[in-house]
């Protein structure tokens, strides 16, 4: 297996894609990407849980519900088409409309947005973009990265990553790109994830799709601030003349992982990217009694400020974790919990631990950290990951809009 996570990233067979400025963003970046495949491919999707969603999210969960293959999906960034009224519907309609109108469309059109709330879509811009893109050459050689630059907001950096594998034979592709810097809390975040692949996948493998988000993309945290607009598409047009359905066990489980492997890179990326983080934060639960238990504790952790100020410090404040977890709702036992910051032990057996706090001062200097708690009441484990609080994400969000 290869992973590649550089700006040369191609698309598996049969997908293109590229993106334009279009005027929607003031500063005059990329703003309007066209990703298209061919064959049509099936679509998986997995959305934001906020009530307020948005537009495209609601018109994307209506078409993915009809099973219908999808050819193309247009994403525009620096309007998040959300909390618009009757009107944002519209312009979603009007925006598959005049895509059918300027390129060939052989399938369902889905549709995104991200940036600010609240805004109107300023459809003249989007439909001359779409009429740029629709006369573009998307071939493959390409790769994502004219695509991720169109769909970025506070992004500092294009998060694309690819896999590939052989199955049934045959080499076939994954590769996907992702967006996201802040308002970034499951179930899900200011994210946008497109994975394509090769590989022919059947409907049923829709429980396995969203098994994988769950332990990815809604297994990370910035802010603790859920989106209007989150969406994570999978894509899967067969190109590669290889089926799911007709692969041998073991050969299902290496796609599967593959898969996997994708998302938590692409999922990590945002993290690493977040609005003025300077440390990734991985937080292992371990010994819970049930997923969902173990869940709880990361989610509570990953989303405390007190946490995230402390490892922006360097500060090995371990009560503050504690706290977190004790307020999660999942069931603990201070006698049987033990916690480590960075491979060094700090409590256990209800009692902190005696430590080298400069050795631990400079582990926590590292780019990447962690910290693991073992609850000790089980066999159930997760892992979340989150960044630091730094005074630069204040900078970020008080000028936002501006």
């Amino acid at each position: 297996m290869t992973q590649t996570t550089h700006q040369d990233v191609a698309f598996p067979l049969g997908f293109s894609g590229t993106g334009t400025a279009a005027g929607i963003k003031k500063n005059g970046n990329p703003d309007v990407g066209l990703l298209r495949s061919e064959p049509p491919a099936r679509a998986f999707g997995a959305f934001t849980l906020n009530a307020a969603a948005a537009a495209p999210v609601i018109y994307c969960r209506e078409v993915l519900a009809t099973g219908a293959p999808v050819s193309h999906v247009v994403v525009n960034s620096g309007c998040a088409n959300a909390a618009t009224g009757p009107q944002g519907y519209e312009d979603v309609l009007d925006t598959v409309a005049h895509l059918r109108a300027v390129d060939k469309i052989a399938g369902e059109v889905l549709v995104s947005s991200t940036g600010v709330i609240g805004e109107p879509l300023p459809m003249d811009k989007l439909r001359r973009g779409l009429d740029a893109l629709a006369g573009a050459s998307t071939g493959s050689a390409t790769g994502f990265t004219p695509f991720h630059q169109a769909i970025m907001t506070t992004d500092t950096f294009a998060k694309v990553a690819q896999k590939s594998l052989t199955l049934g034979g045959r080499e076939v592709r994954l590769g996907g790109a992702s967006k996201g810097a802040g308002m970034i809390c499951p179930n899900m975040a200011t994210m946008l994830a497109y994975l394509t692949t090769d590989v022919d996948l059947p409907a049923d493998y829709r429980p396995a799709f969203q098994d994988a988000v769950e332990r990815t993309f809604n297994s990370i945290s910035v802010d603790g601030d859920m989106s209007t607009n989150d969406t994570v598409l999978l894509l899967a047009n067969g190109a590669a003349g290889v089926r799911y359905a007709d692969l041998a066990p073991d050969e299902k489980s290496l796609f599967d992982a593959a898969l996997g492997e994708l998302m938590r890179e692409l999922a990590q990326a945002i993290v690493r990217d977040g609005e003025g983080a300077t440390k990734l934060i991985a937080v292992e639960v371990v010994g819970a009694v049930s997923d969902s238990e173990a869940k709880a504790v990361g989610r509570a952790v990953s989303n405390s400020p007190l946490v995230k100020t402390a490892f922006f410090g360097g500060d090995a404040n371990w009560g503050r974790v504690l706290a977190a977890a004790g307020y999660s709702g999942a069931q603990l036992i201070m006698e049987k919990l033990s916690l480590e910051f960075c491979g060094v032990k700090v409590f256990e057996g209800g009692m902190p631990l005696p430590r080298d706090e400069e050795d631990l001062a400079e582990r926590m200097k590292a780019r990447e950290v962690s910290v693991r708690l073992d609850l000790g009441l089980g066999k159930a484990a997760w892992t979340y990951w989150t960044c630091d609080f730094s005074y630069d994400y204040v900078k970020i969000n008080g000028s936002y809009r501006s």
